[in-house]
């Protein structure tokens, strides 16, 4: 179960993301947990603060209390709940537009390896093709098909935030799941600051986006990962091969504009997408208007469309041709 910490405070800041105050006149909130094995702050302003933190809270325990549910080892029956229908769903839309890389059934290949647990292994050869085929070539799923909604349930969380914010007197708030965040509403000193990861150590930052209200999802392979006789696997698993992606892309980070229908999601969705294709594809991605896109490759070189993205000087990475 999440653990929280709720207090009011002045100004709101995080980490990742940097907000500026409210007026005087204004409340500010801020609460902080553990949400999809991440870990996760809010920060929001505007009248009734606290409900809303609250309510925030509550979606995001019942959400991440659902989702994990498909982390187990055996099958299990799908319960009859609204957030597995709408992923699904949504992520079949989505592949058949962009691409078919993800697949959300692939909860057994996923299980398999544990890179996510206390336990991970390198599976044998057998052991892979059997969970292979347990994947569904087209996304369909039976009652004991194990599902595993990691590519996609912190930008599912990211619109259902942005849903419940629409529905409260906020005026503007920082939702931060970890790889994927919430920019909403419009801040009266100007635009939303959120700092990218570097992808090289994991500390400090890539860059900083300077952005309206949106959905930001960054994927790479550097958070999660495992060593096995000096080889290091990642947590994103390639759906031909079954095992952890080859790519030469070190991070990809997707920017949507916040009114996007279902932008969190997509956002999630296609920074995964993008990472497992590597920079072979990256031009057309890039040409995309309805995203945003900030790329870094294995030696260095950052690639953008992102006009509200800067460079940290001290990041090692240098803009790509």
């Amino acid at each position: 179960m999440a653990g929280f910490r709720f207090t009011k405070i002045i100004a709101a800041s995080s980490a990742v993301l940097v907000m500026g105050s409210c007026g005087v006149t204004d409340r500010t909130a801020e609460v902080s947990g553990f949400f999809f094995d991440t870990y996760s702050h809010i920060n929001a302003c505007g009248s009734n603060c606290e409900n809303t933190m609250k309510a925030l809270t509550q979606k995001f325990t019942e959400l991440d209390t659902a989702f994990s549910l498909c982390y187990t080892t055996t099958a299990r029956l799908l319960p009859d709940d609204e957030a597995y229908t709408e992923c699904l769903d949504q992520c079949r839309i989505l592949s058949d537009k962009y691409g078919d890389d993800i697949n959300l059934t692939c909860g057994e290949l996923t299980a398999l390896w544990g890179i996510s647990t206390d336990t991970p292994k390198v599976p044998t050869e057998k052991e892979i093709l059997e969970a292979l085929t347990s994947i569904s070539c087209d996304g369909s799923y039976s009652e004991t098909t194990m599902l595993d909604f990691g590519a996609v349930a912190k930008g599912y969380a990211c619109d259902k935030a942005y849903e419940l914010l629409k529905t409260t007197d906020t005026e503007y708030a920082a939702v931060s799941l970890g790889s994927s965040s919430l920019l909403y509403g419009a801040k009266p000193n100007g635009k939303f600051r959120t700092g990218i990861t570097n992808p090289d150590n994991g500390k400090g930052y890539l860059g900083i986006i300077e952005t309206d209200a949106a959905f930001i999802s960054t994927s790479g392979g550097y958070e999660r990962f495992f060593e096995a006789d000096g080889k290091r696997y990642s947590h994103i698993l390639d759906m031909d091969t079954g095992y952890p992606v080859e790519t030469d892309l070190t991070s990809v980070t997707v920017v949507i504009p916040a009114e996007t229908a279902d932008g969190g999601i997509m956002s999630d969705f296609l920074s995964t997408l993008i990472y497992i294709q590597g920079t072979s594809q990256l031009d057309k991605w890039l040409a995309y208007d309805e995203f945003e896109v900030i790329a870094a490759d294995g030696d260095g070189n950052v690639y953008t469309d992102c006009e509200g993205f800067t460079l940290d000087k001290d990041s090692g990475y240098s803009y790509g041709k």
